[in-house]
């Protein structure tokens, strides 16, 4: 058997996760490598790891190929993505996730129909309705007669894209305002390769009362829908649709919709929910992401580390549980950096 080794997909921009898996390494005592492909060579992360492979697009017929080489050869015990795109491809578009697991490899996520469902936010209300997490009511953008419904009990509504992410055609509007946001909002929304009228790729919800969390579920890497921590931190601050500002909070108000929402999705590893909370009516779920997101780099800060746990998952190494402890009342920020990625004559 080779060195320890792990594969981070499309890190982009993060290259401090990059980091946080070579120091996980490093404390559990293994001299390992971690393995980063992208399909731009000269992103922030392609040059950035131990070993760096560029694959093609994950829409392209040789990605499939191409991933399974790179398996083959290097034979890594965990592969981690961080791009929505990719994980919808490895996860629901091909079963490549299940022929990377065959192989020995773990693969966090979630099944493949809450992937879809988190990919489409009026399909990710009706499932939190299901499973009995609050999320609030969620209506197609071409649904006038529920619009006009909604606008006579509440004074506001938020209008957004029903297959964006971030804050994708994010407007918040007076409820008589609504039909207009729509229209707006249908202007941008990205296309889904469905047959959908441009009002139907837009959602528009009441306005969540509460303050804006956002939380970590993890999950057991091996025993699908097991919680192992829930990591949260309150949103002080946005910034292109990202958190840019938070604080550190007691996990304990959203712990019931963790358990729910790991069961429900079969989850492994970790997902990122957003979350309003209001002391009346509690935890409110109005977004979730399947991998690591934005937000994680708040709780690590502050003490968690979810590098070092997934590192004892994919290696069979006993660990105590001082991996999902964090300090609360911890306030971080991001800042800008940059590099060179590369070099043309």
């Amino acid at each position: 058997m080779g060195a320890p080794t792990i594969v981070i997909g499309s890190a982009g921009r993060r290259l401090y996760l990059i980091d946080w898996f070579r120091e996980a390494f490093a404390a559990l005592g293994l001299d390992g490598s971690v393995v980063v492909t992208e399909n731009d060579p000269w992103s922030s992360a392609a040059s950035y790891g131990d070993v760096a492979r560029q694959l093609p697009r994950y829409s392209d017929p040789a990605y499939a190929v191409e991933l399974l080489d790179l398996v083959e050869d290097l034979r890594p015990r965990l592969y981690v993505s961080v791009n929505d795109y990719e994980l919808m491809h490895l996860h629901v578009r091909s079963d490549l996730a299940e022929q990377l697991r065959s192989r020995g490899v773990l693969v966090p996520g979630v099944s493949p129909r809450w992937q879809l469902d988190c990919a489409d936010k009026l399909r990710m209300a009706h499932q939190l309705d299901e499973i009995g997490v609050r999320t609030p009511a969620t209506v197609r953008g071409g649904d006038r007669e529920a619009i006009t419904a909604m606008a006579d009990q509440t004074e506001e509504v938020v209008v957004k894209h029903r297959f964006g992410s971030g804050s994708s055609g994010l407007a918040i509007v007076p409820a008589r305002a609504a039909m207009a946001a729509v229209e707006t909002a249908a202007r941008s929304a990205p296309a889904t390769g469905r047959d959908l009228e441009p009002d139907d790729r837009v959602i528009v919800q009441p306005r969540v009362l509460g303050v804006e969390h956002g939380v970590d579920i993890v999950g057991d890497l091996r025993d699908a829908g097991a919680l192992r921590a829930v990591l949260a931190r309150r949103k002080l601050r946005m910034r292109a649709g990202e958190t840019d500002q938070a604080v550190t909070v007691d996990p304990a108000p959203f712990r019931r919709n963790a358990e729910l929402i790991a069961r429900a999705a079969g989850l492994t590893g970790l997902v990122d929910v957003d979350m309003f909370l209001d002391d009346d009516e509690g935890a409110t779920v109005i977004d979730i992401n399947p991998r690591f997101g934005g937000g994680y780099p708040f709780v690590h800060l502050a003490g968690a580390d979810v590098p070092r746990y997934y590192l004892t998952q994919a290696f069979g190494i006993e660990d105590d549980e001082a991996w999902r402890d964090y300090a609360t009342g911890v306030v971080s920020a991001k800042y800008e950096s940059v590099r060179v990625t590369g070099h043309v004559d």
